[in-house]
């Protein structure tokens, strides 16, 4: 394993203003307009929550425009 890989067991769950998720090292700093979600893990525990979470990959703004053209 390479020395500027992180640790495996060191990852949180991040999203973007449009809820895109990613995971991101747990000991990095978060890219601006990202932040955490609330849930840390192994990198691959933490990818088993995003498919739980985010089971609707389309940006926020799109399903928030889609849900109010259904409501008319």
């Amino acid at each position: 394993m390479d020395n500027l890989e992180p640790r495996d067991d060191l990852w949180i769950v991040v999203h973007d203003t449009e809820h895109h998720y990613s995971v991101w090292p747990q000991d990095k700093r978060i890219p601006v307009s990202w932040q955490a979600a609330g849930f840390a893990g192994s990198r691959q525990e933490c990818l088993a929550h995003i498919r739980d979470v985010w089971p609707d990959p389309r940006p926020l703004s799109l399903r928030s425009a889609m849900a109010a053209d259904a409501r008319l």
